[in-house]
């Protein structure tokens, strides 16, 4: 009878951790997303020279994810410009100082509604089923329990952008 007295008080503690638990395995997979965003960026050629600003602007709409991969690329650089990670709004003004965006799954719907801006000379990354098929560039996945990414490379190209091709035998190759 002891045990069962303090069944709720258990399960009560066990439902306040989970949320913790879920929130630091999002803070992990943004951690990993970060990174792979930041060796993107170190191997690949943007068209127009990066040189003429004073940063690498890696954008997003999703506050969180700014704040995790601030954090995470602090002090990095792509080619000898300091990374600024920086929260927008998924307008045109926003994301013209973006060389990088970021789409997150929470943030996809708005992004999809977004469609009619411009993304020259910005590389689109994103995380929903349908991100290439709807105009993203490379899309993470998981597979195996493993981050894992899908490039169009065509639609790189057509961004301004060109992709190593050390990179590109790491991902799986798409049809935009």
């Amino acid at each position: 009878m002891l045990k069962l007295r303090y069944l709720p008080q258990s399960l009560l503690i066990t439902l306040m951790l989970l949320p913790s638990t879920s929130s630091y395995a999002m803070e992990k997979e943004y951690q990993l997303k970060a990174a792979f965003l930041y060796n993107f960026a170190r191997f690949s050629q943007w068209h127009n020279s990066l040189s003429q600003r004073e940063y690498f602007t890696l954008c997003s709409p999703d506050k969180h994810f700014v704040d995790t991969a601030s954090t995470t690329l602090k002090g990095r650089s792509i080619n000898k410009q300091p990374i600024q990670n920086k929260h927008v709004a998924l307008d045109q003004i926003s994301i013209n100082s973006c060389h990088m965006l970021f789409i997150t799954s929470s943030t996809a719907a708005n992004w999809h509604s977004a469609q009619q801006l411009s993304y020259k000379n910005i590389m689109l990354v994103g995380e929903a089923e349908t991100f290439i098929k709807n105009g993203g560039q490379i899309r993470f996945f998981l597979a195996g329990g493993k981050v894992r990414f899908e490039i169009a490379p065509q639609k790189l190209e057509e961004a301004g952008i060109a992709m190593s091709s050390k990179v590109l035998r790491l991902a799986r190759i798409v049809k935009g």
